[in-house]
């Protein structure tokens, strides 16, 4: 996965690859954003199948008391599988 700063702000999440259980401990460097981000934008060009996994990754990963953040997600395919 690929995670850029644009702004001091805005950060980009990239991955390659299906997102699932299996591949969730690695893609957890979301979690990791700084808390003065609040926007994220998750590119899913590359990302042939998502399951629930992907949604918490992109969604659900922010803590109660944690930052709050606009989430964009863009690059969906046509035909993503979401289980």
């Amino acid at each position: 996965m690929n995670i850029t700063t644009a702004t001091g702000t805005s950060a980009r999440i990239t991955p390659r690859g299906d997102i699932d259980h299996d591949t969730l401990p690695s893609l957890r460097a979301a979690d990791a954003l700084p808390a003065h981000v609040t926007d994220l934008t998750g590119n899913l060009q590359h990302t042939p199948f998502m399951d629930v996994a992907g949604l918490h990754l992109l969604f659900g990963s922010a803590a109660p008391d944690g930052p709050n953040r606009r989430t964009t997600v863009t690059g969906r395919r046509r035909r993503l599988r979401v289980t």
